[in-house]
């Protein structure tokens, strides 16, 4: 089995220092594989505290896109843009900071529940932070004027050097790129002409009124194109964590690199049909 203590000669392996930022994207199923973890996905979790908790920045995303959103009883999802269905029912609207699950995996819920962790207050896309300066890190994500806007907790990796391991997952989750998108400016129908409305319950019980902008679904489907140029790039790099293939990812080069071709090629990610 893999022992803590395997997972964190990963990270010295990979390069990374314990005064690193890391954003996290993890699926524990493949970093188990056929060996298991020693002390299941709550070890993963103890790694990634222990080795960047003291000096560094540890990021996963709480991801709760669904709320505002309509769903039906089989649990399939509808855009409110396509306008009510037949069985369909609001999905709800209302984020607590403390209680509301995300829904990117098991690990990420572990880490969101574990002492000291901090959470972004942003109703569809926050993040959760543990380190020295995890509560700064966090400020200010409601007053955005996107959930994945520059100038909130996603935009400051970039200015933080930061790092992104995508532990047997695909790039095709790569929230990040959504950000680039919006920051570029240059992406069209991005953000379509509709308000969505939210309530944010805080970490002091106080309830905020929001309405934004979402951008347009589909482009993650699309996410994954740009790897193979990325690694030619020497801007991602293949690495192994537990039993788990990892793409790790300079999030300065990756965002200097993606603002270039997004302004050649507008519509990199935009779905076929729009």
């Amino acid at each position: 089995m893999f022992t803590k203590q395997d997972l964190i000669h990963d990270f010295i392996r990979m390069g990374l220092k314990p005064e690193d930022t890391v954003l996290i994207h993890s699926s524990y199923k493949h970093i188990a594989g056929e060996k298991g973890v020693e002390g299941g996905a709550d070890t993963v979790v103890d790694a990634f505290m222990e080795y960047f908790g003291e000096k560094g920045l540890v990021v996963f995303p709480a991801l709760t896109w669904r709320l505002g959103f309509l769903v039906n009883d089989d649990g399939v999802i509808r855009s409110p843009l396509l306008g009510p269905a037949p069985g369909y029912r609001e999905y709800g609207t209302t984020f607590d900071v403390r209680n509301t699950p995300g829904c990117v995996g098991c690990i990420p819920e572990i880490f969101r529940k574990r002492p000291g962790v901090i959470r972004s207050l942003s109703a569809t896309h926050s993040v959760t932070a543990y380190g020295k300066d995890a509560e700064e890190f966090c400020a200010g994500h409601e007053d955005a004027p996107t959930q994945l806007h520059w100038h909130s907790p996603w935009g400051k990796l970039y200015y933080r050097n930061a790092k992104t391991l995508f532990i047997g997952t695909g790039m095709g989750c790569n929230t990040f790129m959504h950000v680039l998108e919006e920051y570029s400016g240059v992406v069209p129908g991005l953000l379509p002409d509709h308000e969505w409305h939210y309530d944010i319950i805080g970490y002091d019980n106080v309830t905020r009124h929001i309405s934004c902008k979402r951008h347009d679904s589909g482009h993650s489907h699309y996410f994954g194109k740009v790897e193979d140029e990325l690694i030619e790039q020497k801007i991602v790099s293949i690495e192994q964590f537990g039993a788990a293939e990892v793409r790790l990812v300079d999030m300065r080069k990756e965002t200097d690199y993606m603002l270039k071709w997004l302004k050649k090629e507008p519509r990199l990610f935009c779905p076929a049909e729009k």
